[in-house]
């Protein structure tokens, strides 16, 4: 596979907004559930563009990553859209780390947690099924409850057919 320096093309702050607007469709808040209020100024600006914000409420501090898997990242925002990315695509651990200089062990560790928390998403969503039309349909590998008017007993379904099993036997 073709490795291109694609991390130098990424802009910083669109790489955050679409983080922002990823990790908290909800809008971002504090650990202790409260939201952050619009238009509140950043705490800390060290990192740029990720800032920390300080709760009016608890007065914890936070930022976009607080909660998440990316929690104490140093990786840029960038890296971490590129991440995700290439996790969806299902592009092969090595081939990623090596085309964003990344650490193997890391970006694999990253990529067993992104997994781990879509399927405790996956476990908590309901499961609906539907056709195309939007009818509900029944889930696959689940048996249809049986019928009372059976076509033929268990105990005939399971006795062996006499003859040979092979044709030309």
């Amino acid at each position: 596979m073709m490795q291109f320096p694609i991390s130098e093309l990424l802009d910083e702050q669109k790489s955050y907004q679409y983080l922002w607007h990823t990790l908290h469709p909800n809008g971002l808040s504090c650990p202790a559930g409260h939201p952050l209020p619009n238009g509140q100024a950043p705490h800390e600006r060290k990192r740029w563009p990720v800032v920390k914000y300080r709760c009016r409420q608890c007065v914890k501090v936070f930022d976009l990553f607080t909660g998440t898997i990316w929690c104490g990242t140093h990786y840029s925002c960038s890296i971490l859209v590129l991440l995700l990315r290439g996790f969806a695509q299902a592009v092969p651990t090595l081939h990623l780390a090596q085309e964003l200089g990344l650490d193997y062990e890391t970006v694999l560790n990253y990529r067993h947690e992104w997994q781990d928390q879509l399927l405790k998403k996956k476990s908590r969503s309901p499961r609906r099924c539907s056709d195309r039309s939007g009818r509900a349909v029944p889930e696959r590998g689940r048996k249809r409850p049986a019928s009372s008017g059976s076509r033929r007993s268990p105990a005939s379904s399971r006795q062996p057919t006499p003859g040979p099993r092979h044709v030309g036997e």
